[in-house]
This record gives C-alpha cells, sequence and structure tokens, in this order.
C-alpha cells in the first residue's frame, strides 16, 4: 500500500486490502492532560540531549573554578608552611575586638584584631592573627584570639622578606590552612566527574543497552524498535503506571505475537516531583494480552508505612484473611473488589505471598508486571520474561 510519509497505516481485521486506508496521524493528549507518549518521546529526547550539554557544561564550569581555586590554596599553605622561617620584627596591637556579622536571622563571630610594626623606618599594619583563621557561629574561637591579643600589647610579627605587607603572629600550619586546597580539588574533581558522566558515561551506557536489548530480542525470538510510538494506543496505556510524573519515555521495545496473544516487553521512565527535589523512575516493564481473559482493573504493589497508616484513616487496601502474609506484603486496590478477590485466586495470593517485590496492574485483557525502579540487565531478559511468563499464566 501506497501512502504519504509519516502517515499510519490502520489495520482492521476481517476488511480487505483495497478498503484500506492511510490517515495522518493526530495529535492526542492523555486524559490527565499531558501530551501524548510520542510528543513526550520526542521532548524528552531533545531533554536527554539538554541533560548531556547541561550537565557537562555545569561540570566543566566546577572544574574551571577549582582550577582558578587551586593555586590560591596551594599558595596559602605554602606561606603558612613557610612564616615558620619568616623574619621577625616587634609591633603593636591597636585594636582589639569581636566583630558580629548578622545576615538573614545568622550571627557569625570574627577577631578583629589589627597591629603595626615597622621594617627599616617604613611602618606596616595588619589584621592577620595567622594562616587559616575563620569566622564562626560560635563566639567563643573569636573571644580565644582576642584574650591573647588586647589593645597596646607589645607582639612578636613574622613578615614575608620578600612581601613585607604580609605578616601574621601566629606562624605556622593549621587544619584550617589545608581547606583552600582541599576544596578546590573537591571542586574540580566534581566538576570532572560531572563532565564525564554527563558528557560520556550515561550517552555510552544507554546506547550499549540499546545495542544489548537489540541482540537479545534475536534470541528470544522478538522483533525488536528502540522506540514506537503506536504503543501509546494500547489500552494499557490508560493503567495508573503510565499517569505518574512528568518527561515520561519508553525505549527498548520487545513484542512478540503468538496464538496465546502478545507479550511486550520495554523500559519506561518518568520523573516524580519530590518537593524541591525530583526522582527519576527506570523499570522493565512487562505488559502481557491474552484474548480470553478479563481482569477487573487493579493495582497491586508492595505495601509500606505510609500505606498501613493511610489504612487508619480509610485507604482503601483489599486484604485476604486465609492469606496474611500477602495482605502484609502488598496493597491491592481496585473498584470492584468481589471481582478482584475472584481473580486473585489461592494459587495467585499463595505465589505473591511467597514472592514480594512485584507490582501489577490490570484491566480487561491486558496485565502490567514490573518491579518498582528496577531495570532488568539485557543479559538477564529471558529469567525476567519466563517470571512474568508465569505470572500472566496465574491470571489466564
Amino acid at each position: 500500500i501506497n501512502c504519504v510519509a509519516n502517515w499510519e497505516i490502520i489495520k482492521f481485521d476481517g476488511i480487505e486490502p483495497s478498503n484500506l486506508i492511510a490517515i495522518p496521524p493526530q495529535p492526542t493528549t492523555s486524559q490527565s492532560g499531558y501530551l501524548s507518549f510520542g510528543t513526550l518521546r520526542e521532548r524528552k529526547k531533545k531533554m536527554n540531549k539538554s541533560q548531556t550539554i547541561i550537565g557537562t557544561a555545569v561540570g566543566l564550569v566546577f572544574m574551571v573554578a577549582g582550577g582558578f581555586i587551586f593555586p590560591i590554596g596551594y599558595q596559602e599553605l605554602k606561606n603558612a608552611q613557610d612564616s615558620l622561617d619568616w623574619p621577625t620584627t616587634y609591633g603593636v596591637i591597636i585594636l582589639s575586638e569581636v566583630k558580629e556579622i548578622k545576615d538573614e536571622g545568622s550571627t557569625t563571630f570574627s577577631a578583629n584584631v589589627r597591629y603595626k610594626y615597622s621594617i627599616g623606618e617604613k611602618p606596616y599594619s595588619s589584621d592577620q592573627v595567622s594562616f587559616g583563621q575563620y569566622s564562626s557561629s560560635d563566639s567563643e574561637y573569636a573571644w580565644s584570639i582576642i584574650h591573647r591579643y588586647s589593645t597596646g600589647q607589645k607582639v612578636k610579627v613574622y613578615f614575608n622578606p620578600a612581601d613585607p605587607n604580609k605578616s601574621v603572629l601566629e606562624p605556622g600550619v593549621s587544619w584550617v590552612s589545608y581547606m583552600p586546597l582541599g576544596i578546590s580539588t573537591a571542586v574540580f574533581a566534581f566538576g570532572a566527574i560531572e563532565a564525564i558522566f554527563f558528557g560520556i558515561v550515561a550517552p555510552k551506557q544507554r546506547r550499549r543497552r540499546t545495542e544489548a536489548f537489540r541482540q537479545t530480542a534475536s534470541t528470544l525470538a522478538f522483533t525488536f524498535c528502540e522506540s514506537d510510538k503506536t504503543l501509546q494506543q494500547q489500552d494499557f496505556f490508560q493503567l495508573p503506571l503510565f499517569k505518574q510524573g512528568t518527561s515520561r519515555e519508553i525505549r527498548n521495545i520487545l513484542r512478540k505475537h503468538s496464538a496465546d496473544g502478545e507479550a511486550i516487553i520495554f523500559d519506561y521512565e518518568f520523573e516524580q516531583a519530590s518537593g524541591d527535589s525530583s526522582i527519576q523512575y527506570h523499570q522493565t516493564v512487562a505488559a502481557f494480552w491474552v484474548p480470553n481473559r478479563n481482569l477487573p482493573e487493579f493495582c497491586l504493589r508492595p505495601e509500606n508505612i505510609f500505606d498501613k497508616i493511610g489504612e487508619l484513616f480509610g485507604r482503601q487496601d483489599i486484604d485476604f484473611d486465609l492469606t496474611p502474609q500477602f495482605s502484609k506484603c502488598y496493597r491491592l486496590q481496585g473498584q470492584s473488589e468481589p471481582a478482584i478477590r475472584a481473580a486473585f485466586n489461592f494459587n495467585v495470593l499463595q505465589f505473591f505471598s511467597q514472592n514480594p517485590g512485584w507490582c501489577l496492574e490490570g484491566k480487561g485483557k491486558w496485565l502490567v508486571i514490573y518491579q518498582i525502579n528496577k531495570q532488568v540487565k539485557p543479559e538477564e531478559l529471558s529469567v525476567f520474561l519466563q517470571q512474568r511468563n508465569q505470572i500472566s499464566q496465574l491470571f489466564s
């Protein structure tokens, strides 16, 4: 059939090929108001590229910042070490006080000690007591310095012979002397890791996973495609998993048709906002379609402490008295409780009682199986498929 580029062929069983028509794809939105998965997939591709660019750029910025601070920190540490051998002279304390700095509800304290000294006939002044001197929210450190140096006190001054403007009253290295160098090293290392991960490692991992899935699909007699916008038209996309979060993406799709139905395996990713941060979810999902199955709509997932608290306030959780272990491990919800109880027969309950950690969502002829935020390794796809087949057959 000849058709306009990018149009879609809609196939209807029982209709002669001569009566088939090609129609242009229409932009759609989901019931929740989000853009269609096809649009989201294209946006996600752009986002992945943007994340790579932005992540790499941020890493490079940190590397530059760390590289800029490093020589300053190195010179500070070297001066602290060299100060033990600096020549000395005598000076006088002309100011000694604790200085308070208030900023947005917080207060820091620093010792403000100024002294003057002369080298030859030339006068100098400085406020540096030691290398590594710092401010703190605890005033005790500042007061300890003030107690050692009072106004009018005669002091011994260590000065840099190459630059007499630089001097200290207490020469040598303290733990604080290492901080600028340590901070600069940490900033540079963080930037390098960030740039390498986003610029090299993450894209390479994604490509490697896609190629591994492609090869494994051939071994398992599945068809493979890296992305497929028609997948959004399947009924199982109305289930709760696919309405969560934003930035949704479906990749690495394996499909197989047989007389018993259809099996689809794919990677599914989305982003869930949590306060000021967000969580990325990555899981491998298996969807099974069986023609003679008619499941009630339900959602099964591992139960957590928040679910137990929610039950106290009337949140639904279908429990089974004969299998307390199942009720302890899982939270089961759905609109038609009698139909759900009928679907979850003894064999189903026994399996999940012995195998905690699964998530299931079902409706009509579709059953979707996954584990929260868990991606299957390509070399484990065969075992993954066997497990999912076993679960699917429990509901057949």
